[in-house]
């Protein structure tokens, strides 16, 4: 599997669909329509328009003629969760890029943070062609980190307005920053409404009102995160890693990795042993 693709969806003709739930999908539309399907919700995207949609974000079919001119970037969840900023806005803006993964080319009010990601995600295709060379990986992960650090930045911008709707949204935000950073020893939610100071029925309702998603799956969205780092250190047995974790056992450890990464423990590190490609530009194909 590579960790980064890149391709022009009129020049290559690819299928954007057989790609989603499996890559994290960046995409700047050139020229006309992409609609990206999620249950009753119609996301639609033209010209001007940039597209972030999380490999996590659940998608039932991705709709474009043939005449579509976008450039899509693909990136692993692997390579994606190596090189994202740790920082507080990355909780905060994530939530918001669940629920907003079209950034509009006609919204005046932010035009210039989105320049700033054309122009991020512009300089990651024009260096494309150094990806395959000496510190390859160094590069591309570093341009991908500018471009995930000011989309964050963008969708920081929107928790202000988020933060002023009341208390709910406080609870909410104060959830997502305890369990960015204590995921690692607490997966419960019990334990993250008592820390928040609410119920964890409540803190659930509020979860699903923010975000349509219950509040154990933010907590098993910053665990994979965890997981997938720690698990790409050789040096740490999954004894040792599952004690670290808090896990009552290795077999419940296991349990829970396959649940949240989709494959066992020992399945992800045999993967990492094998050669990948950085960028793999399709036309060339």
């Amino acid at each position: 599997m590579e960790d980064i693709i890149y391709f022009n969806t009129y020049r290559d003709g690819k299928n954007l669909n057989v790609y989603m739930g499996v890559y994290n999908i960046f995409m700047l539309c050139n020229k006309y329509r992409v609609t990206f399907i999620h249950g009753n919700v119609h996301y639609p995207a033209e010209g001007g328009d940039f597209v972030i949609w999380p490999s996590s974000k659940s998608c039932d079919g991705i709709e474009y003629s043939d005449e579509l001119d976008a450039d899509v970037l693909l990136v692993s969840d692997y390579f994606l969760d190596l090189y994202r900023p740790k920082q507080v806005s990355d909780a905060q803006g994530y939530v918001y890029l669940t629920n907003n993964p079209i950034i509009r080319g006609t919204v005046k009010s932010l035009a210039r943070e989105k320049t700033i990601i054309e122009n991020d995600f512009i300089n990651i295709l024009r260096h494309s062609y150094t990806f395959q060379e000496y510190l390859g990986e160094q590069i591309a992960g570093t341009l991908l980190r500018v471009l995930l650090y000011d989309i964050w930045t963008y969708f920081h911008q929107l928790t202000m307005k988020y933060q002023d709707e009341g208390l709910p949204s406080l609870h909410f935000a104060r959830f997502l920053l305890e369990a960015r950073y204590n995921c690692s020893k607490h997966r419960d939610v019990a334990w993250y409404a008592n820390k928040v100071g609410v119920t964890p029925k409540y803190l659930t309702e509020v979860s699903k009102d923010a975000t349509n998603r219950p509040a154990g799956d933010w907590i098993d969205e910053y665990a994979a995160i965890i997981l997938r780092k720690e698990l790409s250190a050789e040096n740490l047995s999954l004894t040792d890693l599952a004690k670290e974790m808090n896990f009552s056992s290795l077999p419940a450890f296991t349990r829970y990795v396959k649940r949240v990464l989709g494959c066992s423990p020992s399945e992800f590190r045999d993967s990492l042993k094998k050669k990948y490609v950085f960028i793999k530009n399709l036309s060339s194909e």
